[in-house]
């Protein structure tokens, strides 16, 4: 719908340094006769908002979804039928800055973007499918003298007492704006409509506490930790200025607690937003910025009540696939905690966190994929960043950055096959938990390019001594070098293309002839004479035998467990350690050691964050820094496959042969989950009872499925173990 329709844009200079630019447009049309269908095109760069007779198109927001905007512009299409009027209508939006004109000079250099630009938009509306409006030089345009500031990542600052109410409703006056200008050097290269799950207000929370913190300020608490925003209810004299900070934690003299986390900002109001009144009861809440928060610190307010701040869940609406439940409260919350984690960056990309960054990390896209398809629907974001994944690889090398999407930054560190490897993990991973084929086809020659590319960038001797390690290991002295993990990750890569291959029906017996050269080379170079790794650690032993790259697993498993036990049952790696972990110790026999890594008390261990009052998955073990990263979740992964015991076997795809083996901790009286497959919904519950398990399993029509190598039929199976 929007192929040879053109952006626009205020008829202003661009200024690169104006961090307030929030332009209006609008544009009136007739209609009369019969209406069948009416269907509207949009994209706003960076953020921008769609009105259709003053009342949003959609709930959707944060649209256009980040990209780099010199490769793929995303748009949205929306079914506006029942809001055409007989007679005169209006179309408008409004933009912000967004990812697309980011200001705020930091580490990752958006500052820096060859594609910044004022914001603009572009817009087409099909009335019974003939073109009705589209946008040109015809709209009228204002820039929004209300809205002083905004950047994505840093807040918003308003001024209401400049705000032109009813701008967007038929009957204002505009005869004092301006016509709007052609963009006569869009960014854009291909068009692509974004038909993953919006950003939505998926939660409203109101304070659990409101605490006095000085003269006309008091800090507000949501009791759970989130990415949102808060609305603002406030009847103060005009030119009081409220100032709200947001925070995931707080001092002790009730100030904001960063956490160390504005090392990687240059300058800049973090969190920050500011609201001037214009002496009315005013409600406003953000619509350029988000946040990562459990309290906001109000300033400038003369009285609170818990109708001042009402806090908004946001992130993309995507549904949970599983859940899980069992007699201990501790694990209860702990799956609850990594769910708000792994929500709270669902936007448009798995991100880091809410807080400081807002950045697709490959690192943790890698560490978590198996994560978000067991436990969310995630399918469809996936689709989404992988395309803005294949866009941001270099056409010469094959090479990745560390964060997708990018402005350039990150093909010099944060890169390496931890991250990198995300390329392979996540379309593999889709194919496995749906059976579409569709990401995968569309990676594998990526995969060819990528891996090609990989031997030019390696020494003489193979290694590859670039890009992250096992990152955010509790004891940063004692990681396992990336040397080894980029050997053991590139195996993993390869085995992935060449099963890739094999489904495609496409030749790998190169990627075969590589593939056995490196592990042969592999168990030479880091497999003692007696079949242990010679890097003693549990991540690289882990991955051994993850990716089992052994000839005998018996020595592997005793050094394994050694490393556990002598941590007395606490994990002694980072976040490329976890991923193997886990499951390396199921493979072992030895569910029970992950087990008691996963409810151990004391540093380093969720517990120790649970004791902190952790609503959300911290960044680091020693809590520092952000409070809300997906990275370490993979436990969740681990809950429904160990104790719910939900498996997919090894020769099926999108569940339609599945293994029931729950293991009955004895720690745990009960346990029960479901998971809504492609193939169905599949659900076990399990209960101890005088000493003997009471085991039931449902099993849908689609789905084949045994426990204990017994078919089970469709419906109710129980069982006494």
């Amino acid at each position: 719908m929007l192929q040879q329709i053109s952006f626009i844009k205020p008829n202003v200079s661009y200024d690169k340094h104006n961090r307030s630019y929030s332009p209006q447009f609008r544009k009136t049309f007739t209609w009369e006769g019969e209406i069948k269908s009416a269907r509207l095109a949009v994209c706003g760069l960076g953020i921008g908002y769609f009105y259709l007779n003053g009342k949003p198109v959609s709930e959707d927001l944060f649209t256009a979804p980040a990209s780099d905007y010199t490769k793929t512009i995303w748009y949205h299409t929306y079914d506006v039928t029942n809001q055409i009027n007989q007679g005169e209508n209006l179309l408008s939006c409004q933009c912000g800055n967004g990812w697309y004109n980011e200001d705020i000079p930091t580490d990752w250099a958006h500052h820096e973007a060859k594609w910044r630009d004022i914001p603009k938009m572009i817009l087409a509306l099909e009335i019974n499918g003939k073109q009705m409006v589209v946008s040109d030089e015809s709209w009228k345009c204002n820039l929004d003298a209300s809205v002083l500031y905004n950047q994505l990542r840093e807040g918003e600052h308003f001024d209401s007492r400049l705000y032109q109410e009813h701008w967007n409703q038929l009957g204002f006056d505009d005869s004092s704006w301006e016509f709007a200008k052609i963009d006569e050097t869009p960014p854009v290269e291909v068009l692509r409509e974004c038909l993953c799950e919006p950003i939505r207000e998926c939660e409203i929370l109101p304070p659990v506490q409101i605490i006095p913190a000085g003269k006309d300020r008091y800090v507000f608490d949501f009791g759970k930790n989130m990415s949102g925003y808060v609305k603002l209810k406030v009847n103060q004299p005009s030119g009081d200025v409220i100032q709200l900070e947001y925070t995931e934690s707080l001092t002790q003299d009730m100030k904001v607690n960063y956490e160390n986390m504005l090392r990687c900002f240059h300058e800049g109001n973090f969190q920050t937003c500011k609201f001037i009144c214009n002496g009315k009861e005013t409600e406003w809440k953000p619509r350029f910025s988000y946040f990562g928060f459990r309290y906001v610190i109000v300033s400038g307010l003369k009285q609170a009540n818990k109708d001042t701040l009402t806090a908004y869940f946001v992130h993309q609406d995507i549904e949970m696939r599983s859940d899980f439940e069992c007699s201990d409260p501790q694990l209860n919350q702990l799956f609850k905690i990594g769910q708000r984690a792994t929500w709270s960056n669902l936007f448009y990309m798995p991100t880091d966190c809410p807080t400081r960054e807002k950045l697709g990390w490959l690192n943790d896209a890698q560490g978590t994929a198996e994560q978000f398809l067991t436990n969310f629907k995630t399918e469809h974001m996936y689709e989404k960043w992988m395309q803005d994944l294949f866009d941001a690889m270099k056409e010469e090398t094959g090479e990745l950055p560390g964060i997708v999407p990018t402005p350039g930054w990150g093909y010099h560190w944060g890169n390496g096959l931890v991250s990198e490897g995300a390329l392979f993990e996540i379309p593999y991973r889709v194919y496995l938990h749906t059976g579409n084929l569709t990401i995968l086809k569309a990676a594998f020659p990526h995969f060819q390019k990528f891996l090609a590319g990989l031997k030019k960038r390696m020494k003489e001797n193979g290694d590859m001594d670039f890009g992250l390690d096992d990152w955010a290991s509790p004891f940063r002295e004692d990681k396992v070098n990336r040397i080894f993990i980029n050997r053991v990750l590139h195996i993993k890569c390869l085995k992935i293309a060449i099963k890739t291959a094999k489904v495609l029906e496409k030749d790998c017996s190169e990627w075969e002839k590589e593939r056995k050269s490196l592990e042969e080379i592999l168990k030479e170079q880091y497999l003692d004479e007696n079949g242990t790794c010679i890097i003693n650690k549990q991540t690289a032993v882990a991955m051994l035998i993850y990716h089992e790259l052994y000839d005998d697993l018996e020595p592997l498993k005793e050094q394994l467990k050694f490393l556990v036990e002598s941590r007395l049952f606490h994990h002694n790696c980072g976040m490329v350690g976890i991923r193997h972990l886990y499951m390396a110790l199921n493979k072992c026999g030895l569910e029970d050691y992950a087990y008691r890594i996963i409810t151990a008390k004391g540093f380093p261990s969720y517990s120790y964050w649970l004791e902190d009052g952790a609503t959300t998955l911290y960044e680091r073990w020693n809590k520092e820094e952000s409070k809300n990263h997906h990275m370490y979740s993979d436990f969740m992964s681990w809950m429904m496959k160990t104790i719910v015991g939900i498996c997919q076997t090894s020769d099926s795809v999108g569940f339609q042969k599945t293994e029931i083996k729950p293991f009955f901790f004895k720690e745990l009286s009960y346990a029960r989950g479901y998971s809504d497959t492609v193939s169905g919904t599949v659900k076990v519950e399990w209960q101890r009872i005088n000493h003997q398990i009471h085991l039931k399993i449902w099993i849908p029509e689609t789905m084949s499925a045994t426990f204990e190598g017994n078919l089970l039929q469709t419906g109710l199976n129980e069982f006494i173990c």
